[in-house]
């Protein structure tokens, strides 16, 4: 890439959506290409919520570059990316799929002492709802269930910040630290812990520009001895300041507020009113009892109205990969691939387990059947799952094949934009849909 690419490339960067957007199309045009038969991952994190992607256009930049033909994005608790991140994929001829993800709380698992994909915290479940196709209504039940969970966690994150300049003051640190540090550092006030954490390793390293006074900040407050390497390594750093300072039984910890947790059944009903299909992710490693047996594994996500599953690249062993696919195929379970980069470290968006021509036609299909499922929700009303919970056709491999025949068709934007003018009973017929 000659100098006057690189030039234009940095423009990726800027913090005016317009001038993202526009580099993009020039990028685009200069390296045109077709992505066919490409790569999946339908989930990763943008800086509406937390990532290593300062915007949703230079996720999709990178996707091009590394040939991934379905992409997705997936913000914890928002779904402010989604606009954005549609305009980059079509610029760049990318499948998107959008999706949303929060943590819901089984409280029966939590007296059994049971955990599942998060194994630090019985009970507590990440959940996502896959193929996002519409907005909650301002002030309905599942919009003030959501806004409830956030407004739980921001208010947490601002009693760390306090908490966190109180604890500098009394170690002789006079660094002044306040919510708008971390709040800043969001596109839409989505504020995360991490938030809080890079804002304050932002603020150390304005106050001490000198590394050797910077490292003898660190290693007082952390009360670690930190080496010179991990504090550059910027996602080290903060991984490190975020376990040693604000994880329970640290000095800067905040308890978690239960208002932030719903129980699975609102979540789901909440991933429903976006019109999405509630997904249970994998942990990886370790394996959790929760997750142990996938069998009883599979009775009990659809007994809470889930119907799929989110492994992730780089987390997950062949082994246990392979053991996840067969047993959702013989359920008739689309299982989704992902990399999350939810952290400040840049890793690729296809890993070993993404590459594998043992999986990938899987995970080409499930894509494909997400697709199908927003054109048709779009187009027809007739998403994969019913208001109900339940899911639109009975037999679960005749709905995951159709609704992946629907998406493995090659209908463009320009198309969709065409028939979403028409009436969804003659757009059901157009695509053979019968009552």
């Amino acid at each position: 890439m000659d100098k006057n690419i690189r030039e234009v490339e940095e423009e990726i960067y800027s913090k005016d959506k317009n001038i993202r957007i526009e580099t993009l199309r020039k990028l685009v045009s200069k390296f045109p290409k077709k992505i066919k038969d490409g790569f999946v991952n339908l989930h990763i994190h943008t800086n509406e919520s937390f990532s290593v992607f300062t915007s949703p256009t230079e996720a999709v930049w990178r996707a091009y570059n590394e040939d991934v033909e379905y992409f997705g994005i997936n913000d914890h608790y928002s779904i402010d990316g989604h606009p954005e991140f549609r305009n980059a994929c079509r610029i760049a001829g990318i499948k998107p799929a959008f999706s949303i993800e929060a943590i819901a709380m089984d409280a029966s698992s939590r007296e059994e002492g049971k955990r599942f994909n998060d194994p630090n915290n019985a009970g507590r479940t990440y959940l996502v709802g896959k193929g996002v196709t519409r907005k909650l209504k301002n002030g309905s039940r599942a919009y003030n269930i959501l806004e409830g969970m956030k407004k739980a966690i921001q208010e947490r994150n601002r009693k760390m910040t306090e908490l966190i300049e109180k604890y500098l003051k009394e170690l002789g640190y006079n660094i002044p630290f306040s919510y708008k540090d971390v709040v800043y550092l969001t596109p839409h006030g989505n504020a995360t812990e991490r938030h809080v954490v890079q804002a304050l390793c932002e603020k150390i390293a304005n106050r001490y520009p000198n590394k050797e006074k910077r490292l003898e900040v660190y290693r007082k407050i952390l009360r670690y001895e930190l080496t010179p390497e991990e504090m550059d390594d910027v996602a080290e750093l903060q991984t490190l300041v975020r376990a040693k300072l604000i994880k329970a039984e640290m000095p800067c910890y905040v308890e978690e507020d239960e208002r932030a947790f719903t129980s699975i059944e609102n979540l789901t009903y909440v991933y429903r009113n976006f019109g999405a299909i509630p997904t249970y992710p994998f942990l990886g490693n370790p394996i959790t009892e929760g997750e142990s047996d996938l069998e009883a594994l599979i009775k009990r996500v659809k007994s809470y109205g889930l119907y799929a599953f989110d492994l992730f690249d780089f987390r997950t062993e062949y082994s246990r990969a392979k053991e996840i696919i067969e047993v959702a195929k013989s359920h008739g379970f689309p299982v989704f691939i992902g990399t999350e980069h939810n952290t400040k470290k840049m890793i690729p968006l296809v890993g070993e387990l993404g590459k594998f021509d043992e999986f990938l036609g899987y995970f080409r299909k499930s894509a494909q059947f997400v697709i199908g499922h927003q054109i048709l929700s779009k187009l027809c009303n007739y998403g994969y799952i019913k208001e109900d919970g339940k899911p639109r056709i009975d037999n679960l491999q005749e709905g995951f094949d159709f609704y992946a025949e629907i998406g493995k068709k090659e209908i463009s934007e320009d198309e969709i934009d065409e028939l979403s003018k028409r009436s969804f009973e003659d757009n059901k017929k157009y695509f053979g849909i019968g009552d």
